[in-house]
Order: structure tokens, then C-alpha cells, then sequence
């Protein structure tokens, strides 16, 4: 038996909290221009049962991604969920599964990252594990959420410059200082060892049969 083929409709009111939640969370979405994500729900086919995943985002690509470009559409992301699902959840649900998809979006367009965690940290930080069937999962338009920002996992990791102390200048002016001095000592003791070297040779020639005697 052949499968049945998905039938999509837009998600018009999922594609308004998204525009609503990139102008509230400018930094958690920073990667985010909502003209360029669309919002499908499959509305011939319930999600199956075994399946624990309710919603899901990927880039547009080939084909698909060629043909927008021609027709001038901005779309580069899907997300794709079922509509069965959609009116069954509260707006806090609702809300929160759009801003979950929305967090792996990347700063290249049409890139996006993985999960850091089972979901993604930032959100498990702030709603914990369980944050779909919490009772009490604020509506993030209502309630502003101070996400931690340094668990955004598309943002790139940078090696923070190390800061100069002046401990590496005092040390290498001390070093350069003893060196002088350890140069100066050895100099010296070179200028005895000439010093007595030409006397030895000085005293030999006086011995010849001039009698002089005098080294200098």
C-alpha cells in the first residue's frame, strides 16, 4: 500500500510568534530573521504515536532552495509540525516549541547546529527537562525569561586575549638585567686572564738577556 502523501498548510499563527519572539529575545535569536522561516503543519496526518518529536526544522536546500531564490521568496527554514498537535497545545506550549526550533538556526544562512543536550541547554538552563509538560511553563511572550546567554550553542566559541599583567615586562627586564650583569662579570674575568697572560709573556722576553726586569 502506497504511503499517503502529507498535505501542509501554513502555520500563520506560529509564523506571528515568531516575528513576536526574535523582537522580545533579540540575543537568544540573534541568528533569526523571521521573514526567512516558514511554518508548515501537516493537516492530513496525525504525528504517530511512537513519536516524541514534536516539531522539527531544517534548511531549504537544492531544488527546493533554487527555486525560491528564482521566484524571489525569502524562505531558507521549514519548520514542520502537525496541526493535530497544534490545536490541542496552550499558547505557552505553543510559544515554546517555536522558540525551541528557532535556537538552532546558525549565522550562515540556511545552516543550523545540533543539539547541545537532549534539547538545548539554554532552554533546559531556565525551563528544566521536562519544560512541554510543566503545568506552570511560562508564556515567553508574557513572562521575559533571562536566558543565559553563553549557552547559545550557535553562537561560536572565542579564546578570550590574555590580559598583561606588566609581570611578563618586570620579568624580562630582570632577566635581561642579570644577563647584563652575568656579561660584565664574564668580560672582566676575560680582562684578568688577558692581563695575566701578557705579563707571563712580558716576564719571558725580559729574561732574554735585556735584564730590564720592567714589565711595563
Amino acid at each position: 500500500m502506497a504511503q499517503q502523501e502529507k498535505v501542509y498548510e501554513r502555520v500563520t499563527e506560529a509564523e506571528e510568534i515568531i516575528t513576536e519572539l526574535t523582537a522580545q529575545y533579540t540575543d537568544e535569536l540573534w541568528a533569526v530573521r523571521p521573514n526567512t522561516v516558514a511554518v508548515l503543519g501537516i493537516s492530513n496526518k496525525d504525528r504517530p504515536k511512537s513519536s516524541k518529536k514534536l516539531a522539527s526544522i531544517r534548511p531549504i536546500n537544492g531544488a527546493t532552495k533554487a527555486l525560491m531564490i528564482i521566484n524571489n521568496v525569502d524562505t531558507r527554514y521549514l519548520i514542520e509540525l502537525h496541526w493535530n498537535d497544534w490545536n490541542q497545545w496552550s499558547k505557552s506550549q505553543k510559544v515554546a516549541i517555536i522558540f525551541h526550533e528557532l535556537i538552532p538556526i546558525d549565522s550562515e544562512v540556511g545552516k543550523t547546529v545540533k543539539h547541545d543536550v537532549e534539547d538545548f541547554r539554554i532552554m533546559v538552563d531556565k525551563l528544566g527537562v521536562d519544560w512541554f509538560d510543566d503545568s506552570s511553563l511560562p508564556n515567553l511572550l508574557d513572562t521575559k525569561v533571562e536566558f543565559d546567554l553563553n549557552l547559545r550553542p550557535n553562537v561560536p566559541e572565542v579564546d578570550a586575549p590574555e590580559l598583561d599583567t606588566g609581570d611578563e615586562i618586570q620579568g624580562d627586564v630582570e632577566a635581561e638585567s642579570k644577563a647584563e650583569e652575568a656579561d660584565a662579570v664574564e668580560q672582566a674575568t676575560q680582562a684578568e686572564d688577558d692581563t695575566e697572560d701578557d705579563t707571563e709573556d712580558d716576564t719571558e722576553d725580559d729574561t732574554d738577556g735585556d735584564g730590564d726586569g720592567e714589565i711595563f
